[in-house]
């Protein structure tokens, strides 16, 4: 049974550690780099319907200056360019991400973009000419790419070279367009956090956003966060969870009616000799608290390191974000066992019923 408990606690602990990857690899590109950089397309449709303060009766393209003169003027906007953009993908072990990051037309805007977003070039060069790239450290282990590779040369072919590596917390990357080809345009905004809320100043300035608009900010990325990642996984691991100890449950159930059946005979004697249903009671909850204190430590011993080993020899050579320790999940997985030890009263307290002193049983 100490086994049984041990085991069943460090598969799902590493389970657990495997599934999280999605959740430590995704959070600094969704809650952290949309609070120094935001993205927007304003469909004309969109404009020519809303009414927008200082230009209510313009033009598509009047309303869109008054919105971006009025976004620059914001304290905290440092800059707006009209630029092409790419993606930047990162596979966690379940699941993946695609972050854009933009393409200038010059060195000068690229070395302002890693300045605001602290990116720091740490091989190579920056872009000089079209279609040079610079690429995260963390994205280029990720996908398995280096310096003089094309960059996503499965989808965008021999377009855009890899020239540079940056190091950064929030995963940036940043190059140059190819003329040849369009990847596609958005408004890139370069801000503070107190200023990545666009969806709100959009909507202040009276702009009736729609479906074929495009805001990738701070918001927008915090619920693909919550919705896509932290629920999703959590859901995830509490099924999982709830099935494995499920079955270790009633495997549990099972061998302990048996062990109690066995030793139906000791108990007795001891009640013939002087004690009393309630000690005899306490001696059995000291087996099974020892037997489940075991098994937890034991869990933990397994747990932990393996967790430690899939990091450091796998995960983090692939590019994969992780953390080996979650006291919360040790401690969810604590209760847990405490839940089975509770659902095993129900052998325990039948075994005590059927208690009878050598005296009874020969009446």
């Amino acid at each position: 049974m100490i086994s049984a408990l041990a085991l069943s606690f460090a598969v799902i602990y590493i389970v657990h550690v495997l599934l999280m990857t999605s959740v430590e690899g995704f959070k600094p590109m969704l809650l952290e780099f949309p609070k120094k950089v935001g993205f927007f397309s304003l469909s004309e449709k969109t404009l020519e319907k809303s009414k927008v303060k200082g230009a209510e009766d313009g033009d598509p393209k009047e309303k869109m200056q008054v919105l971006l003169d009025t976004l620059r003027a914001k304290e905290g906007v440092k800059d707006i360019t009209w630029a092409q953009v790419l993606q930047a993908q990162l596979q966690a072990v379940i699941g993946m991400w695609a972050e854009e990051f933009p393409l200038y037309t010059s060195t000068e805007e690229i070395e302002r973009y890693l300045d605001h977003t602290g990116a720091k070039l740490v091989k190579g060069r920056l872009p000089e000419a079209a279609g040079e790239v610079v690429i995260s450290s963390m994205v280029l282990k990720n996908r398995k790419m280096q310096i003089g590779d094309w960059f996503r040369k499965d989808v965008f072919g021999e377009t855009f070279r890899i020239v540079g590596e940056v190091e950064s917390d929030i995963m940036v990357s940043a190059g140059m367009p190819n003329h040849n080809y369009n990847s596609g345009t958005y408004y890139v905004i370069q801000y503070d956090e107190a200023s990545a809320d666009l969806t709100a100043f959009f909507r202040e300035m009276g702009v009736e956003l729609d479906a074929v608009d495009t805001v990738y900010d701070l918001p927008a990325h915090r619920k693909h966060f919550r919705e896509d990642c932290d629920v999703l996984i959590a859901n995830i691991m509490n099924t999982i969870s709830a099935v494995v100890m499920f079955f270790v449950a009633v495997t549990m159930l099972i061998a302990y009616v048996s062990f109690m059946r066995n030793r139906v005979n000791e108990y007795c004697l001891y009640a013939s000799i002087g004690y009393r249903r309630w000690e005899v009671y306490g001696m059995m909850m000291r087996e099974m608290f020892i037997i489940f204190g075991i098994g937890f430590l034991l869990g933990i011993v397994l747990a932990l390191p393996s967790a430690l080993i899939l990091k450091k020899a796998v995960l983090d050579p692939a590019g994969i974000l992780s953390v080996a320790w979650y006291p919360g999940t040790i401690a969810k997985l604590g209760a847990i066992m405490l839940l089975i030890l509770g659902l095993l009263q129900i052998p325990v307290l039948v075994t005590i019923w059927k208690i009878k002193t050598i005296d009874e049983i020969e009446d």
